[in-house]
């Protein structure tokens, strides 16, 4: 349904179903913090830091494996430059995140850096569509958008009053994209699993 996230030109051999692993990982760990933040249900929140710490640390693999992939000869500049950036964004805030939970940080200086990559993603998700950089557009388009928004509600959301409604509807929006984020990247990272399976079966 959703196909597979491969660029025209690029091998089908490429780290992209396991970006969209990690990617759909983070978004669920990272949506249930932000809803038990909201609904002030909160109270474990070492053990949110570690996850999102130590996803973080596989995004930046990640990160790494596309920018080298980029580097060892695949031949779409927009490969690294839409993905890799994507990926690297996503590793920063996660890592980010485990630190500002951790430790109990003041979120506002975060929450701009969630809305500075949201800006980009959302140009992401526009190139995508203007381009056809996919062999499916709506759906990584969705993950880029979704993705954008959520990071761009964060802002307004940290310098609201910790317990004024607003704030709270604010980090629920939030929550909501996030996993619509993670749902889409799950989907589409398994067909893109078994469709890079298919190819290789069928070329063997």
């Amino acid at each position: 349904m959703f196909g597979i996230l491969q660029i025209s030109g690029v091998s089908a051999y490429n780290p992209l179903v396991v970006a969209l692993i990690v990617l759909a990982a983070g978004g669920a760990v990272a949506a249930t913090y932000l809803y038990r933040e909201a609904r002030g249900t909160l109270d474990n929140r070492e053990s949110f830091a570690w996850l999102l710490g130590m996803l973080g640390f596989f995004a930046l693999l990640v990160s790494g494996e596309l920018f080298w992939a980029n580097w060892a000869g695949f031949p779409a500049q927009q490969y690294t430059e839409l993905f890799g950036v994507a990926q690297t964004l996503w590793a920063a805030t996660l890592l980010s995140a485990a630190f500002v939970v951790y430790r109990d940080l003041d979120p506002r200086p975060f929450a701009w850096l969630t809305a500075v990559a949201g800006v980009l993603l959302l140009q992401g998700a526009r190139a995508i569509l203007a381009f056809d950089l996919t062999q499916a557009p709506l759906a990584a388009a969705g993950i880029w958008a979704s993705a954008g928004l959520a990071g761009i509600l964060l802002l307004p959301a940290a310098y609201v009053d910790e317990s004024s409604s607003a704030r709270r509807y604010l980090v629920l929006a939030a929550a909501a994209l996030v996993a619509v984020m993670a749902v889409l990247a799950l989907v589409t990272g398994v067909g893109a699993h078994y469709s890079h399976i298919a190819e290789a079966a069928a070329g063997s």
